[in-house]
């Protein structure tokens, strides 16, 4: 088939299906939403037809399925109920997986016929207020228990094996094959959970279980798959039916609920401006041909301005090309906060503000994971339990808020939860433990460092494991992501009143405008979006205040760094000379940075570092000059 119609469904499924997701979630709050019910079956029945249309055959049939369920719904024949809803979003998690198979063309990691049945069960209890039947353990997670029972006459002890591995545990996919393929050689494999799909796509936590048919003894089993590297832990039981329901839930935990984007809607508008200036730039292509040929210097001079005027043009079109509205991944969001809290046993409210926003294509498909932690963290850390928060006279449902804000070139994310707050007191304590930091740094402690100690790899306020948190590498993956992409983290709590994270992120990681400065014999680009103003002033004008250099402009006192001395290296710069400073803009202060010269300002195209560079303080990228020669890109937020 022709790949532009298979990327054209595949996008617009995955665009579906969000909706789908996104009104379920407001129909499970509001059963008599009869919009949000019409939105569902409509977009279900699109989705049927599509997928019909492609040749898809069970995904035509299993969105017919679903169809009928909502159809029975809309006339009011069937009730909402908390059975029924799980039903309802664990197929469309299933659908979801279905399109995901039929795109990559590998076999199906879903049983349609299972989630079917859950379905026809629904549409077959026509009878208004019947409480659905509670489904059986056996049939959710797809054990054959016949084939159990065969395995123990033959002499078999079958067995619960639960793997915990290294928590720095770098391909943590292959060695779950690993621990897979040993254990096959003792005996069989009879299910895992999460499935080797998802093992395979390092779709879980650092921790899976598995039921082993084999003669060998525990002990040997456990001896053997310690022999793997970066294996923690191994804890070995006799199976047993009545614990499955734990089974379900971790895997119910894993679901995957953010995708890449695969497809994006370009408006014909936009296209056609690009259209024009490609044609206008040919144009003034074939004149400098000629203009060079004919020597006309006069000419020359005015076809580089034509070019001066189109290039940028060109270059801001292809720019919003990139952009898209933040909803792409926040519309995701209701839902695994509904996951999450029916998880835990917590009622959550989740209020988004400002998805209209847009973003980088590549910034929102890395920001996705760092939401989700963040998000896993006020759920199982921030938001207390309904009684937990009566008692401390706080209303019975918390509130985790979303608010998105463009400022300066850069996009503000804060993400706020009304729960407990962080109690520095115990992470010091934790921290100073672990041997983290050291006594004297804990004098005038601010939530910056304490930032830095709940980020550091493996750390973790939580005594147990748990399937949201306590392996300690949630904001390990915030910290790192966000830096990675030129962004920031910060930390504000308060014990007793809520947690709020507020990431600073670029909007865009390819074309910037900047300044260039010297400092020495070396270039540096400063985003020119975090710039205020550049001055001249003299060796007079810095006083000291408490071992700090300033400068006051316009009333104003100002903080100033040398760069020179900050990234070391050695300034030519005569010292009775005037002083060049730029000034550049934090969301809580402004700091001045002394440089050799001020050189000019241009567009540059980001160069991203290697990995054995990402780690230097006050560098976030390198970019390629006219002549050239690179130059390193600062990091003002990380210098100050």
């Amino acid at each position: 088939m022709d790949k532009s119609y298979r990327d054209l469904f595949f996008g617009e499924a995955q665009e579906y299906l969000r909706e789908i997701n996104r009104a379920l979630v407001k129909l499970e709050k509001e059963p008599a939403d009869l919009e949000s019910m019409n939105i569902i079956f409509r977009l279900t029945h699109t989705l049927k037809g599509m997928a019909a249309t492609m040749g898809y055959k069970e995904l035509a049939e299993f969105a017919h399925q679903l169809e009928n369920a909502f159809d029975k719904f809309r006339s009011g024949k069937i009730d909402f109920n908390l059975e029924v809803m799980d039903v309802i979003f664990e197929s469309i998690d299933a659908f979801a997986a279905l399109v995901d198979d039929f795109r990559e063309n590998r076999p199906f990691s879903i049983d349609t016929a299972l989630y079917v049945s859950k379905i026809e069960k629904i549409i077959a209890r026509e009878n208004k207020g019947k409480v659905i039947e509670v489904k059986k353990i056996e049939e959710d997670i797809k054990i054959d228990i016949g084939l159990i029972d065969k395995f123990k006459e033959e002499g078999c002890e079958v067995l619960r094996v639960a793997v915990v591995l290294a928590k720095d545990c770098f391909m943590k996919g292959v060695r779950a094959f690993l621990v897979l393929e040993r254990s096959r050689k003792m005996g069989t494999v009879v299910k895992s959970f999460p499935g080797e799909a998802e093992l395979k796509e390092e779709e879980f936590d650092y921790s899976f279980e598995f039921i082993l048919a084999t003669r060998e003894s525990r002990e040997a089993v456990q001896k053997e798959l310690f022999k793997i590297i970066e294996i923690e832990k191994v804890d070995i039981s006799i199976f047993d039916l009545t614990g499955l329901d734990k089974f379900e839930k971790k895997v119910k935990t894993n679901v995957p609920y953010l995708k890449k984007i695969q497809s994006m809607r370009i408006p014909v508008e936009r296209l056609d401006k690009i259209m024009n200036l490609m044609g206008e730039l040919a144009i003034a292509k074939s004149r400098l041909v000629q203009t060079m040929q004919a020597k006309d210097y006069v000419a020359l001079e005015e076809t580089g301005y034509i070019f001066e005027r189109l290039v940028p043009g060109l270059q801001d079109e292809l720019l919003k090309l990139r952009l898209l509205p933040i909803s792409y991944i926040l519309d995701n969001f209701p839902r695994v906060v509904r996951d999450l809290s029916r998880s835990e046993g917590k009622e959550i409210d989740l209020k988004i503000i400002g998805s209209e926003i847009e973003l980088d294509r590549v910034i929102l498909d890395d920001i996705g994971d760092p939401l989700i932690h963040i998000i896993r963290n006020s759920v199982d850390h921030g938001i207390e339990l309904p009684d937990e928060r009566i008692k401390s006279g706080k209303p019975r449902h918390g509130k985790i808020s979303i608010k998105v804000s463009r400022e300066k070139g850069h996009i503000i994310l804060e993400i706020a939860d009304d729960g407990k707050g962080i109690d520095f007191d115990k992470v010091v304590k934790r921290a100073l433990s672990k041997n983290l930091i050291k006594l004297e740094e804990t004098i005038n402690i601010d939530s910056a460092k304490i930032f830095d100690i709940l980020a550091a790899p493996g750390f973790s306020t939580k005594e147990e494991v748990t399937e949201l948190s306590g392996r300690g590498v949630g904001l390990d993956v915030v910290k790192n992501t966000i830096e990675s992409l030129g962004g920031r983290v910060e930390l504000e709590s308060e014990l007793g009143k809520g947690t709020k994270f507020v990431l600073t992120l670029p909007l865009t990681l390819a074309i910037i405008k900047a300044m260039l400065v010297s400092v020495g014999e070396q270039i540096y680009a400063i985003p020119l979006m975090n710039i205020r103003e550049t001055v001249k002033i003299n060796k007079n004008d810095i006083k000291l205040v408490k071992d700090l250099e300033v400068i006051r402009i316009r009333d104003e006192v100002i903080p100033v760094i040398r760069l020179s001395k900050e990234l070391n290296i050695k300034s030519f710069k005569d010292a009775s000379a005037a002083i060049s400073v730029v000034i550049v803009e934090g969301r809580i202060k402004n700091i001045g940075f002394v440089v050799d010269n001020v050189l000019s300002e241009q567009d540059i195209v980001v160069k991203p570092l290697s990995s054995f560079i990402k780690k230097v303080k006050g560098i976030t990228g390198a970019t390629i000059l006219g002549d050239g020669g690179v130059a390193l890109i600062l990091d003002v937020a990380s210098i100050r």
